[in-house]
């Protein structure tokens, strides 16, 4: 279990920094949909989309704004205290009545899931692919 805790966090910890390097910005949803285009908060393009002239080229343009980095670094936080908790209640930290059934749920399920998008990964290893 140590071995996917590991893999996950070193996963959460790549995104983090790639959305740290695209430039969050103070404010939240700090990206903008435009038909053929995404723009920064200061209004810089930061991806093309098209043409603008069909629906697909809007879908594609909210899709990217819907993934500003300050949505990935609240989504990314969100995967941390996951882990955190996990750690805390393995560790005998937390105190719960029903700790043996969440650190069940834990290892069966959430840090499966967790996992999961990363199963292109080299260092995915299909004993934890969820059941």
């Amino acid at each position: 279990m140590d071995a996917l805790v590991s893999f996950v966090r070193a996963r959460i910890d790549e995104r983090w920094r790639g959305a740290l390097d695209a430039g969050p910005s103070a404010a939240a949803r700090a990206w903008s949909a435009w038909p053929d285009r995404v723009d920064s908060a200061a209004g810089a393009c930061v991806a093309r989309t098209g043409s603008g002239d069909d629906a697909a080229d809007r879908a594609r343009s909210e899709h990217i704004a819907g993934h500003d980095p300050d949505r990935v670094l609240e989504a990314l936080e969100c995967e941390r205290r996951l882990l955190e908790r996990y750690e805390l209640l393995n560790a005998g930290l937390v105190e719960s009545p029903d700790r043996d059934a969440l650190l069940s749920e834990y290892r069966n399920l959430v840090l499966p899931l967790l996992a999961l998008p990363f199963a292109d990964h080299p260092d995915y290893r299909e004993a934890w692919r969820p059941r």
